[in-house]
């Protein structure tokens, strides 16, 4: 396993000449926590010799000051110069446009220089948005490139405020991709040159807790669309936030196996737990988006159960979850029976006495039954896994284009109290 540094390379500064690039970096008086590095031009090399890391990847376009990062490292690592290579990349790079083939510029010198685990990648201006893929194209193979295991760096200083940007949510997409490399984001550096003058150093600043947060949307999406609150249940066991994070998972569970009251159960014990004091974690600024979904399952006891069933099957359907929420809305039609016919709800007789109701000959034209009888077919097919022939696709296309209407017109008839 390797530490890997993501850098992005820019064209210099002007602090000598306002009126040309000076083809590098301004020295400056880097700070790591308490710790400095004086009198450095380059954030990677500060960064690589703090987290004692292996290898860098130099990301950069073809105007880019490449020579530089030759020209430094040469006399950092000891290696002796070839003068005649850098003079030819800096006239190379002094010619080139924005549009130029990158293909113009040899950098597998500066990648011998960098030794091992070490790479450059030449990149578009990310001027049009096929420019764009095309650079998320090239950053994207630095995933075929890492081992499993290996720990990522980014410094996100330099360059094109864009590319910083760009390559910020690109490796957060290569995160989620690479799953199975197990790679992992370590760090994301700037270092805050805007304040130097000030503090008289240069902080670097990790802004991994930004990092972080996408993985906090990404965990709240999860949870509101599809019940699934194992992503943020781990977030929060990383911040030893256990019996919230176990209190999520549960409801979680109970919404996937749809054990209806287990939902009901588990998420008045969550809705407890929200009202008292959270943690100081991104998560507190999910906390009204979780308290929102949990107010939808943690209904009082005044509440029917059939309205408690139906409103789970609209909650389903509403997330793409057909298969759950038909199986509901029918177990919905039988539990309005019961409770109009004051029979037990959760007594099985009842339940098929009230299934066998809805074929009597006042009942069977009614619009409850007539619903049922469109209702029960396609639950009995999720049942057997659409097995049954006869199942085709356009049968699939009606059950999910119906599903929303069922619900509407269920709803219509329980808030009447009658069969209708």
């Amino acid at each position: 396993m390797a530490k890997i540094l993501i850098s992005p390379i820019g064209v210099g500064g002007r602090f000598k000449s306002q009126v040309n690039y000076d083809r590098e970096y301004q020295e400056a008086y880097y700070k790591i926590g308490d710790i400095s590095y004086p009198q450095s031009r380059f954030m990677a090399a500060v960064l690589y010799e703090h987290f004692k890391l292996d290898g860098i990847v130099f990301i950069g376009t073809v105007k880019s000051m490449w020579e530089e990062v030759y020209r430094f490292f040469c006399e950092t690592n000891g290696v002796q110069k070839n003068d005649d290579y850098w003079l030819d990349l800096a006239c190379k790079i002094d010619e080139l446009k924005y549009d130029s083939p990158l293909n113009s510029l040899d950098l597998s010198p500066i990648e011998e220089i960098l030794g091992q685990h070490s790479k450059c990648i030449l990149i578009k201006y990310g001027i049009t948005q096929d420019e764009l893929w095309e650079n998320f194209d090239r950053i994207f193979q630095i995933v075929e490139w890492l081992n499993t295991g290996d720990e990522i760096y980014i410094d996100i200083t330099h360059s094109f405020r864009s590319l910083s940007l760009f390559l910020f949510l690109t490796v957060t997409f290569i995160k989620d991709l690479a799953s199975e490399k197990q790679i992992k984001i370590s760090g994301v550096y700037y270092g805050m040159l805007d304040v130097t003058r000030e503090l008289k150093y240069t902080p670097v600043v990790d802004l991994n807790p930004l990092f972080e947060m996408t993985s906090w949307i990404k965990g709240a999406y999860s949870l509101q669309s599809y019940g699934n609150g194992n992503f943020i249940a781990e977030l929060l066991k990383a911040q030893n936030e256990n019996q919230l994070a176990n209190q999520i998972e549960e409801l979680s569970q109970s919404l996937n196996i749809n054990n209806v009251n287990a939902i009901k159960q588990k998420s008045s014990i969550l809705r407890n737990s929200l009202q008292k004091s959270v943690p100081k974690t991104p998560f507190q600024y999910l906390r009204k988006t979780l308290e929102s979904f949990v107010k939808k399952f943690a209904r009082s006891s005044v509440v029917k159960e059939s309205e408690y069933h139906l409103e789970l099957a609209g909650w389903y359907f509403e997330n793409q979850r057909y298969a759950t929420g038909y199986i509901t809305l029918a177990e919905a039609i039988i539990t309005y029976l019961c409770e109009i016919e004051n029979k037990d709800i959760r007594n099985k007789n009842a339940r098929e006495e009230m299934k066998s109701l809805l074929h009597k000959r006042d009942i069977e034209n009614s619009k409850l039954a007539q619903l049922y009888f469109k209702v029960n077919p396609i639950r009995k097919s999720i049942a057997h896994a659409l097995l049954e022939e006869g199942n085709h696709a356009h049968d699939v296309r009606d059950a999910i284009n119906n599903s929303k209407h069922y619900y509407q017109e269920l709803k219509k008839i329980f808030q009447t109290g009658r069969i209708e």
